[in-house]
C-alpha cells in the first residue's frame, strides 16, 4: 500500500529508450491517473469504472475487519487486493473526469489538418453499419477472484502512439524490428527522411531472391519468418486483391501499414503544427502545417521511403473498397501533407472523389478554395485547386450545389432562373490566385463556381453527358432555358474553336478523363441535370455580347498564362499519369512501378548488394536457403507439369476410345454411301484401280479393312 502511495506521489518511472529528443516532458497527471489520461478515448467508449461501494457498517462489518487486521499483522508486506483496487479505480476515475472536464483541442489552421478520430476504421464501420451485438454466454459457476486492473491490460506500450491501425487485442502485435528508420531535420521547419537500417537491409535482400521465384507460396512462407516485412506484406496483399481474396489482402495491409507507423520518428505528428516561413508576393509570411513532411528521394527508386508510401496509397484504397471513405480520405490527406508540393502518388485524383463519397462538402470546398503550399511561391500564382484541376473544378461545384440543396438524395427545388440571373462577368472574370469572401446576399455560390468551372474547363462538361447517357437534342425538364444541350455545346464558350490551349492541357484532359469516369454518376438527378443546363445556358448567352465574350476569353486566356502553384506536380509527377489508376485494375503510380521493380533486378540478381558487415556463415546460410527455395519452386513446377501431361495424355485416350467404338459399330448403307468417296481415295492411293476399289468397297460394305483383303486376296 505504501508503494502504490508512493507510485501515485512521484509519477510512474519511464523509459529512456521511449522518449524522443524532439518531444519535450508533458506535464499532466501522476501515478495511476496518468495512465487513464494516456487512453482517453479508451474510457470514453467503455465509460468510466465504478467507484467501490463502501463496506456496510454493521457488527459483521466489523468483525470482518477485526479478522483482516490479524490477517495483515500475520502476513506483513503483503497489502490488500481490494484496498488496490479501490486505489486504482479512484484514480482511474478522477483521471477520466478531469479529461472529460477539460478543454476540446484547438483545429489546425491548415486545410489538410488532421483529427486522430477520422483515421478510425472501426470507429466509421460501427458509424456506418452500426455495432454488432454478440450475446454474453450466462456466467456458470463461481466467478473468478481475479479481475482486469484497468483498460492498459494486455497492451505494448508503443500503441499509445498509434493512430493509423489498432491492434486488437488477440492480435497483440510487437514492435517491427527489421523495418526502415525515420530521421527529423533539427530546426523550426520539420523535415523527415527514411533511410535503411542493417537489419533492414538483409531483409530486403532476402526478400529480393524469394520475389524473384515468382511464387506466392515463397512469399507467404518469407512472411512467416519476417511478419513485418513491409515490401513482402504489399507483394503478397496485390496478389490477394487480383485473385479476389480482398479481406485477406486488406488485413496484410493493415499489418504493413502497422509496420510503417511504428517506424515513425518521435516528433512525426499529422496532429500538430508548425509554421514554416515563405514568400508569397515578395514578402514573408507563415504558413502552418502539419510535423509530417517528407523530404523524397525521387531520383532513387530504392528509396526506402517508397515502400512506405506504396503502402499508405494501397491501404488508403483498401478503405475505400472497404466502404470506409471518410478513413480513406483522412489518410489521403495524410499523404498529400507528406509529399507535397509533388505528388508522387497523384493522391490529388482521390482526394475530391473521397470527399464527395464521404460527404463531407464543406471540407472539400475549404481544400479547394483555401489550398496553400509549404514553400515559396511567385507573385499571382495559381494556388487554388478549383482553379489549378478539372475535378476540383467541378467537384467543387457539385458540393455547393449538394450543400444548398439538402444533399444528393433529399434536394430542394431550386428557382434556377432567380439563381442564375444574381451571377454577373464580374464575378467570372475576378483573378483565380485569390480567394474571395462570399456574402449571404451575394451571387449564387453553386452557379458562380459551376459557370467558373466551364469557363476554365470546357471540355469536361460533354464527357459528362454522354456518360450519363443524356440526349443532347433536347434540354431537361424545368430548365430555363429552351435550347437543347448540342445548341450549347455549338456555342462560345463550349465550342472547339474558342478554345484556349494551357501549359498543361494534356494533364487536364487525362485528370478529366479519370474524374468523369468515377464520379458522373454523382450528377444524376433532374435537379442537378436542371442546374448544369441553367448555367451552360447562362455562359452561352453572356458570350453571345461581344464585350461581354472579350472580357470572358480574356480571363481564361489570364489564367491559361499564369503560373501554377502545384506546376512541378502537374510537369513531374502527373505527365505519366494513366486513368487506369482509378478503375478497378487498379494501377500503381509509375513511381510506386519503379520501387516494386527496383526490389528484384532484371537476371535474377537481388535489388540490393549484400552488405559488408555480414559474415560469411550468413551469406552461406542465406543461399543454402535461397538455394532450396529454388529447388522446391521447381520440383512444384515440374510435379504440375507432369500432372497436367498426365490428364492429356488420359484425355486423349478417352478421344480415342470414343472414336474406336465408333468405328466399331458397322455402318449402315446411307453411312456406306457417305463414307465410300473417302474410302475410295484412300484405296486409289494405295494404287488400287478405281474400279476393282469400288466394287471391293461394296462387297465389303465400306469397311477399308476388308476391302484391302479382298482386293489383295
Amino acid at each position: 500500500m505504501k508503494q502504490l502511495r508512493a507510485l501515485q506521489r512521484d509519477g510512474p518511472a519511464v523509459d529512456p529508450e521511449e522518449l524522443s529528443d524532439a518531444e519535450p516532458p508533458v506535464s499532466g497527471p501522476i501515478g495511476f491517473s496518468a495512465l487513464a489520461v494516456s487512453s482517453g478515448s479508451e474510457l470514453e467508449e467503455g465509460g468510466m469504472p465504478k467507484a467501490a461501494e463502501p463496506a456496510p457498517q454493521g457488527s459483521k462489518g466489523k468483525k470482518k475487519k477485526k479478522k483482516g487486521k490479524k490477517q495483515d499483522s500475520k502476513g506483513a508486506g503483503y497489502p490488500d487486493v481490494d484496498d488496490d483496487d479501490k486505489l486504482l479505480d479512484a484514480a482511474v476515475a478522477e483521471a477520466a473526469a478531469s479529461v472529460a472536464a477539460g478543454e476540446p483541442e484547438p483545429q489546425g489552421t491548415c486545410v489538410l489538418s488532421m483529427s486522430k478520430t477520422f483515421f478510425s476504421a472501426d470507429r466509421e464501420r460501427q458509424r456506418l453499419f452500426g455495432k454488432l451485438k454478440v450475446p454474453r454466454a450466462k456466467a456458470e459457476g463461481r466467478k473468478s477472484a481475479t479481475k482486469s486492473r484497468g483498460v492498459h491490460e494486455g497492451y505494448f506500450a508503443h500503441y499509445r502512439r498509434l493512430f493509423l491501425v489498432e491492434p486488437s487485442p488477440e492480435e497483440a502485435w510487437p514492435r517491427p524490428g527489421e523495418c526502415a528508420q525515420m530521421l527529423a531535420r533539427e530546426g523550426a521547419d520539420p523535415l523527415f527522411s527514411v533511410t535503411g537500417t542493417p537489419e533492414y537491409d538483409v531483409t530486403k535482400v532476402e526478400f529480393g531472391g524469394v520475389a524473384m521465384l515468382q511464387d506466392p507460396e515463397e512469399v507467404n512462407a518469407f512472411i512467416l519468418e519476417h511478419p513485418f516485412c513491409v515490401e513482402a506484406l504489399f507483394v503478397l496483399s496485390d496478389i490477394c486483391r487480383q485473385s479476389g481474396q480482398h479481406q485477406d489482402a486488406f488485413q496484410l495491409l493493415r499489418t504493413a501499414a502497422y509496420a510503417v507507423e511504428c517506424s515513425f520518428h518521435g516528433s512525426f505528428s499529422p496532429f500538430a503544427e508548425a509554421s514554416i516561413a515563405v514568400q508569397r508576393d515578395g514578402r514573408e509570411v507563415s504558413v502552418s502545417w502539419p510535423r509530417v513532411r517528407l523530404h523524397l528521394d525521387d531520383e532513387e527508386a530504392s528509396w526506402p521511403g517508397w515502400s512506405w508510401l506504396a503502402v499508405l496509397w494501397a491501404y488508403m484504397l483498401s478503405l475505400a473498397t472497404q466502404g470506409l471513405p471518410r478513413t480513406a480520405l483522412e489518410v489521403c490527406k495524410l499523404l498529400l501533407a507528406m509529399t507535397l508540393p509533388r505528388d508522387p502518388l497523384h493522391a490529388l485524383v482521390h482526394l475530391d472523389f473521397l470527399c464527395l463519397r464521404a460527404q463531407e462538402y464543406a471540407l472539400l470546398v475549404d481544400i479547394a478554395e483555401g489550398f496553400d503550399l509549404p514553400c515559396s511561391v511567385a507573385g499571382q500564382t495559381i494556388l487554388r485547386l478549383d482553379c489549378a484541376m478539372p475535378n476540383f473544378a467541378y467537384a467543387t461545384a457539385l458540393a455547393l450545389h449538394f450543400l444548398k440543396s439538402g444533399g444528393r438524395q433529399v434536394t430542394r427545388d431550386t428557382d434556377e432562373a432567380a439563381a442564375i440571373s444574381t451571377v454577373s462577368v464580374e464575378d467570372l472574370t475576378q483573378p483565380c490566385w485569390s480567394r474571395q469572401e462570399r456574402s449571404e446576399d451575394g451571387p449564387s455560390r453553386p452557379h458562380v463556381a459551376l459557370m467558373r468551372a466551364m469557363l476554365l474547363f470546357p471540355r469536361t462538361l460533354r464527357p459528362i453527358l454522354q456518360a450519363l447517357s443524356v440526349s443532347l437534342g433536347a434540354a431537361p425538364g424545368g430548365s430555363p432555358y429552351s435550347a437543347s444541350w448540342q445548341q450549347f455545346l455549338e456555342k462560345s464558350p463550349f465550342a472547339p474553336h474558342t478554345h484556349i490551349v494551357h501549359q498543361h492541357s494534356r494533364i487536364h484532359g487525362l485528370v478529366s478523363e479519370a474524374f468523369v469516369h468515377r464520379c458522373a454518376a454523382l450528377f444524376r438527378g433532374e435537379g442537378t441535370l436542371r442546374w448544369l443546363h441553367a448555367c451552360a445556358g447562362r455562359l452561352t448567352q453572356m458570350c453571345e455580347s461581344s464585350l461581354f465574350e472579350k472580357e470572358l476569353l480574356q480571363a481564361r486566356k489570364t489564367w491559361s498564362e499564369a503560373p501554377v502553384g502545384l506546376g512541378d506536380a502537374l510537369s513531374k509527377d502527373y505527365h505519366e499519369f494513366n486513368t487506369l489508376e482509378v478503375e478497378a485494375e487498379r494501377k500503381p503510380p509509375v513511381a510506386l512501378e519503379r520501387a516494386v521493380n527496383s526490389w528484384v533486378r532484371v537476371g535474377g540478381a537481388p535489388a540490393l548488394p549484400l552488405l559488408e558487415e555480414e559474415s560469411e556463415e550468413s551469406q552461406l546460410q542465406r543461399a543454402l536457403r535461397l538455394s532450396q527455395a529454388q529447388v522446391e519452386a521447381s520440383e512444384r513446377r515440374r510435379l504440375v507439369e507432369e500432372q497436367d501431361a498426365e490428364f492429356q495424355a488420359g484425355l486423349a485416350a478417352d478421344r480415342a476410345r470414343e472414336a474406336g467404338e465408333a468405328v466399331d459399330v458397322a455402318p449402315g448403307p446411307r453411312d456406306a454411301e457417305a463414307d465410300a468417296p473417302d474410302a475410295l481415295g484412300q484405296l486409289e492411293a494405295m494404287g488400287f484401280p478405281t474400279e476393282a476399289a469400288r466394287e471391293a468397297l461394296q462387297k465389303a460394305s465400306g469397311d477399308i479393312a476388308e476391302a484391302v483383303g479382298l482386293l489383295t486376296g
